[in-house]
């Protein structure tokens, strides 16, 4: 569910579960849900009677796991679900108060009050994007009564990881991420992010394969333009690195992605796959650092990095360049001293 979200980690309201505790350091193994406290099975039938939207799941096994509380304290909960975790509660072990909910619904299971929303997240598709037709194929609801994250979302998704999602009482947008045609974007977002991909040393700068708008909170709410040039590799993928593997079995290396703010058209980051062919591995020293990072950040956000200091995470090979009362600048090197990745943080 969700798969594009969930693989980059990128957004805190798309409803993850815990995972059973680890039965290597004492934690119980996985057990039937008729041998579950009677208490807590009752709490979990309930939250499904009452968001269930009439849809009936069946629960089948619990798992013992922790979950925090509040910022310093930790309590034991029970993760109870279906199989196919089409349906995940879970419950506080002592008290049996429901911290979770998360129950997945094929589209011709959306009725009632679900199908208000549905008509309203194919309403805001068509606003966002007209030119195209956004065909859902499953919807999902998530409730988490935690002090640390209280939230109640119904997510409608697609079979090519396209989503949007709302709040569940006001049926307000609250994230999204759609696909996008070149031809149907603005040629000024599309200039400024081949123009960035230049800027890092790729002087050929070939058409973006993948371009999707999108907004959720590990963006602090800001809606951005995501724009990637992919290209199809042939034999062994371990020797690309990083590939991403397509639905038709197919492997993919990205070549160049860009990322614009969707209201201003201003550049948030770019990354680049060099060439590392015939390279030997190389440490950069932190004036070797400098000198490559700030003629970048000269080019790509107009910045002079003069008046900045610097941090530099050596497990990761970021240089965080940082000024009071100014965006931070963040470079980051791969294994060869090569440029990758530059971009613009709040």
């Amino acid at each position: 569910m969700l798969a594009a979200a969930l693989a980059c980690g990128l957004f805190a309201s798309v409803p993850v579960t815990a995972a059973p505790a680890d039965t290597n350091n004492g934690g119980p193994q996985a057990i039937e849900y008729a041998d579950l406290d009677q208490k807590l099975a009752e709490a979990a039938e309930k939250a499904i009677e009452q968001y269930g939207n009439g849809k009936t799941f069946q629960l089948e096994e619990a798992s013992k796991d922790k979950y925090l509380a509040d910022e310093k304290n930790q309590k034991e909960s029970w993760i109870i679900q279906a199989k196919d975790r089409s349906a995940v509660i879970s419950v506080d072990a002592i008290s049996g108060e429901v911290l979770t909910v998360s129950l997945s619904f094929a589209m011709d299971e959306v009725t009632e009050a679900y199908e208000t929303h549905l008509k309203a997240a194919q309403s805001e598709a068509k606003q966002l994007n007209g030119k195209s037709e956004t065909s859902f194929t499953q919807a999902h609801f998530f409730k988490s009564n935690n002090k640390l994250n209280q939230t109640e979302t119904i997510t409608f998704s697609t079979d090519d990881d396209q989503f949007l999602q709302l709040d569940a009482k006001t049926g307000k947008l609250q994230a999204y991420q759609l696909k996008y045609k070149a031809a149907d974007v603005d040629r000024k977002i599309t200039a400024t992010a081949e123009k960035a991909v230049k800027s890092m040393g790729n002087s050929k700068v070939l058409p973006f394969t993948d371009i999707e708008r999108k907004k959720y909170d590990g963006l602090n709410g800001e809606e951005v333009w995501d724009l990637k040039r992919k290209i199809e590799v042939k034999g062994d993928p371990a020797k690309y690195g990083a590939v991403e593997m397509g639905k038709d079995g197919k492997t993919f290396v990205v070549e160049a992605t860009a990322t614009v703010e969707v209201k201003t058209g201003k550049l948030v980051s770019v990354t680049v796959k060099p060439k590392t062919d015939n390279q030997k591995g190389k440490t950069l020293t932190e004036k070797e650092g400098i000198a490559l990072a700030g003629p970048a950040a000269k080019k790509l956000f107009g910045v002079s990095l003069s008046d900045y200091t610097l941090k530099v995470d050596k497990d990761w090979g970021d240089y965080k360049f940082s000024s009071k009362g100014k965006e931070s600048i963040v470079a980051k090197f791969d294994g060869y001293g090569n440029l990758l990745r530059m971009e613009r943080k709040s």
